[in-house]
């Protein structure tokens, strides 16, 4: 398979699992009122294991590169999600261009320090699984000698 085809079903699927994790995050951002660390975390697993399965293990730093910058999309993606929820009391209008004008024009009062700790969250686990695997040798049987 030539490099290109190698990136388009990661990237595809690690898209599909930031979407996914940032839904989760609304949903739990919006049952419990708050922002939770082990949704970004979750965010991060997601994007992580979406390349690990779309490469057949077979990753690479660049791999490990996708992996990451969805992550930081879902997180994105789920906090515009909770402030769109919010500014229209419900999910009508969530992607109009007034929510997404608000959402621009109000950012430095939406992102705060604990954001920079969400993003590590989704980070970390999306690096580390998405992370080359090294090749186990194989360890050759012992044969016993026939008696």
């Amino acid at each position: 398979m030539n490099r290109g085809n190698n990136l388009v079903l990661p990237i595809l699927g690690a898209l599909a699992a930031a979407i996914l994790g940032a839904a989760l995050w609304a949903v739990v951002g919006i049952s419990t009122d708050r922002e939770v660390g082990f949704v970004a975390l979750a965010i991060g697993a997601l994007t992580g294991y979406a390349v690990q399965l779309l490469t057949n293990k077979r990753t690479t730093r660049v791999h490990q590169i996708i992996a990451v910058i969805t992550s930081i999309i879902g997180v994105l993606l789920g906090k515009y999600l909770l402030f769109g929820y919010a500014v229209n009391n419900g999910m009508d209008g969530l992607f109009g261009s007034y929510t997404f004008q608000m959402f621009l024009e109000l950012s430095g009062e939406i992102f705060d320090v604990i954001d920079i700790l969400f993003l590590a969250l989704a980070v970390v686990p999306a690096w580390r699984i998405a992370a080359p695997k090294a090749a186990q040798p194989v360890q050759p049987q012992q044969s016993t000698p026939a008696e």
